[in-house]
């Protein structure tokens, strides 16, 4: 697998991590008291792990893009 396909699996991963997100956002309008703020614990949650999934999943797609400007490949040289 090369980080082009792994970063489209996590890109994969982010839009499933959003339908449960808005799965759990729909469950917001039935809910009062301690389940709304559990309710709203979990997405905050699920919204911080979808944030970090699709930065992964981006930054794994650029790795050798030159789009990007970054060149992750070869930061860590002076050169």
């Amino acid at each position: 697998m090369t980080l082009y396909q792994l970063g489209e699996e996590y890109l994969k991963q982010a839009e499933e991590l959003k339908g449960v997100i808005e799965s759990y956002s729909a469950l917001k309008k039935e809910k009062y008291g301690i389940e709304l703020y559990e309710i709203n614990c979990k997405i905050t949650i699920l919204k911080e792990m979808e944030r970090e999934v699709r930065i992964t999943g981006n930054n794994l797609v650029e790795y050798y893009s030159c789009k990007s400007g970054k060149r992750h490949y070869c930061s860590h040289r002076f050169n």
